[in-house]
């Protein structure tokens, strides 16, 4: 039995949106595949995994549909990038590079 009830959903920091559980079951696992493949042994968790709500009245928000879906993963590969250059100009780079057997 699929879930049809609907949800308000965001992944990573994007906006939310409302989809049903199959259809978040499916996209999860689409995005899963897209970050794994774009980001290959980086640590995305955050960024792969919905944040889902219960509400009384979903139709506040947009659909969640594979047009917007297309907009999401670019949004959170955008995300993921600018964390990971982030991390890269707080490595204190002059002493980052050290070799470990001249300590």
């Amino acid at each position: 039995m699929e879930d049809n009830k609907t949800y308000i959903v965001s992944l990573g920091d994007t906006r939310k949106y409302r989809a049903t559980g199959a259809q978040l079951k499916e996209y999860e696992e689409e995005l899963k595949k897209y970050l794994s493949k774009e980001f290959a042994g980086e640590p995305v968790n955050f960024y792969d995994r919905a944040t889902v709500e219960e509400t009384g009245d979903a139709s506040a928000y947009p659909e969640l549909t594979h047009v917007e879906f297309e907009k999401v993963k670019t949004d959170l590969k955008r995300q993921i990038e600018v964390r990971n250059e982030d991390k890269e100009m707080d490595s204190d780079a002059p002493y980052s590079d050290v070799d470990k057997s001249a300590i």
